[in-house]
């Protein structure tokens, strides 16, 4: 990716940041405009962000963190019109909810669920919408609601009329179906 680095605007001195490469501790941190290209061809965008860039003063090597990278993931998520990272988070927390729960009452998977919170990938607009929806406290009654009410799958597998017709699932059917191998023929 094409990078570009502005004018700095403030620099601080922090002891928390440890040099990646000497394991120094007196690191500072340049606040800086950071412009970095998203996408490619026709669609390409130009994304401009304030990132913290660190130079140890013992090597002088300079680098940009996790704070950085989150940073920037963020700005990707505002110009894509998506939730950020910490935005879903916040829905799940807002009801005290684990992400298995969470997962478990929207449907969402658990894996997606955690590599949307730690920006790992960026949720499709549908999941977004949805995502969206669940800021509502009555959406969420509701799911919890549809929940309650359905509990555990029904036995039989209910299919339109016409010209599939529904099975009534025994335990010797599920038996059989636990069995099942496709194997190569001929």
């Amino acid at each position: 990716m094409n990078s570009k680095r502005s004018k700095t605007r403030r620099q601080t001195v922090q002891t928390n940041p440890t040099c990646p490469l000497c394991g120094g501790v007196e690191v500072t941190t340049s606040w800086t405009s950071f412009a970095f290209n998203y996408g490619s061809g026709e669609s390409m965008a130009e994304l401009t962000e304030s990132i913290p860039t660190r130079l140890c003063v013992v090597c002088k090597f300079e680098y940009l963190d996790e704070e950085a990278e989150r940073l920037k993931h963020d700005a990707v998520c505002r110009h894509l019109g998506v939730l950020t990272p910490t935005e879903i988070r916040r829905i799940r927390k807002e009801y005290n909810l684990t992400r298995a729960k969470f997962a478990q009452l929207t449907g969402f998977g658990e894996a997606s669920l955690n590599r949307w919170e730690n920006g790992l990938s960026i949720q499709t607009h549908a999941y977004d919408q949805y995502l969206r929806l669940l800021r509502n406290p009555s959406n969420i009654r509701e799911l919890e609601l549809k929940g309650s009410i359905s509990g555990t799958p029904s036995q039989t597998a209910a299919l339109p009329r016409g010209r599939f017709r529904a099975l009534n699932l025994t335990d010797s059917l599920l038996k059989a179906q636990k069995s099942f191998q496709l194997c190569k023929v001929g």
